[in-house]
Parts: structure tokens; C-alpha cells; sequence
């Protein structure tokens, strides 16, 4: 089952961040879901206690999405790092040569 707050209320607001963040994420917009990562933070703070606990099960959902794009970019860069790091060896080598 979806949690669907009510509209308007903070914990709708909380769940629209995080719902821009995994679309940014999935974009590879790292700095702008940096930047709704401290919003997110902050609308979650302002929700009430009795809504709290779903709000925060349906953000845990929403997160581990941005959380797996993270990974794969992260492994992306760090294979590209290594082929740089390769080819500064091959340079090197050559050049004593």
C-alpha cells in the first residue's frame, strides 16, 4: 500500500522532495539532490508525530532508489578513474622508454 498524506500537509511536502531527489538522482543531478537532502531533512522535522512513522517508510523507499543510482554512478567514476590511472602508467612507461 502507497502512503498518500494529506495534501498541503508537511508530510506531503516531505514526500514530494524525495520524490524529486530519486528523479535528480536517476539524472545524475548529484549537487541538486544534495541540496534536497538538507530540504528533505528539514520537512521532515516539521511533520507530526502520528504521521511521522508511514512518512518515514515511504521515504526509506524512496531513498534506497537514490541510494542504488549513487552506487552505480559512484562505480561508473571509479572505473573511469582507473582507465585514467592505467593510461598515466602506459604514458609513463613509454616515456622511459
Amino acid at each position: 500500500m502507497t502512503y498518500s498524506p494529506p495534501p498541503g500537509s508537511a508530510a506531503a511536502t516531505a514526500l514530494e522532495i524525495s520524490e524529486r531527489m530519486q528523479d535528480l538522482a536517476g539524472d545524475g543531478e548529484w549537487d541538486e539532490v544534495e541540496t534536497l537532502a538538507v530540504e528533505l531533512r528539514r520537512a521532515v522535522m516539521t511533520v507530526g508525530e502520528s504521521e511521522r512513522r508511514p512518512l518515514l517508510l515511504a521515504l526509506q523507499r524512496n531513498t534506497a532508489a537514490v541510494t542504488a543510482d549513487a552506487k552505480t554512478a559512484r562505480e561508473e567514476v571509479g572505473g573511469k578513474i582507473s582507465e585514467l590511472r592505467r593510461g598515466q602508467v602506459a604514458k609513463n612507461a613509454y616515456e622511459l622508454s
